[in-house]
Formats: structure tokens, C-alpha cells, sequence
């Protein structure tokens, strides 16, 4: 098993001042922060095998529906910033959860606590 500090969440999408915000509330909870600029391969993800997949906005997710699509059937929980309007749409487009605007700590630990990763 690892250990909590070894665990590392991903990040696609290009936002500066959310990956801080991201980034701190992380550290607090015992992960490291991977932010990708770019859309990975399903196959990267896998095996870098991140306690979770966090995109910036929905529409950073729906660039990566091909990603989306290939990580089905894994155990790494989707996770997209939105806001409530957006909501829906976000998990129509894959997410397992959304870490709803204003993004607070208590938001982002509910999230990752609702699906801890696989051991």
C-alpha cells in the first residue's frame, strides 16, 4: 500500500490560481500535485495511477473525452471544477464528481474521501 504522501493527484487544464488553490488543499490532505497542461494519454494516467483525475473546468473535460472514455472501468475517480449550473453537464461528460465554485477545503476532502483510492 502507499503511503499518503506518495499519492499524487492530477490536474489537466491551465489555470494558474486553481492549481495553487488545488495545490494547497492537496498538500493539507496528504497528496502531491501533477498539473498537465496538456490532455494525457489514458495509458499515462493508468500507469501513473493517480488517486484522482482533476479537471480545471468542464470544458477542459470535454477536450478530454477521449481520455474520459479510456479510463473506463479504472479506478480513478474523475473529478471537474465547475460551477452548479454546469453540474450536470459535467457528469454527462464523465465526471464522478464536481468540485462546485467557490472551491472550499472541506469540498475537496469530501470528494476524495467519497471515493478513496484503490489499494
Amino acid at each position: 500500500m502507499k503511503s499518503s504522501a506518495q499519492l499524487k493527484i492530477l490536474m489537466v487544464g491551465n489555470d494558474p490560481a486553481l492549481a495553487y488553490l488545488i495545490g494547497r488543499y492537496a498538500a493539507r490532505s496528504g497528496y502531491e500535485l501533477a498539473s498537465l497542461a496538456g490532455i494525457p494519454q489514458a495509458g499515462e494516467v493508468n500507469a501513473l495511477k493517480p488517486a484522482a483525475l482533476i479537471f480545471t473546468s468542464v470544458e477542459s473535460l470535454e477536450a478530454s473525452q477521449t481520455l474520459v472514455a479510456g479510463l473506463t472501468g479504472s479506478d480513478i475517480p474523475v473529478l471537474v471544477c465547475t460551477s452548479i449550473g454546469e453540474e450536470a453537464r459535467g457528469r454527462e461528460l464523465g465526471a464522478d464528481d464536481c468540485l462546485i465554485h467557490p472551491l472550499t477545503y472541506d469540498g475537496f476532502h469530501s470528494a476524495l474521501a467519497a471515493r478513496p483510492p484503490k489499494k
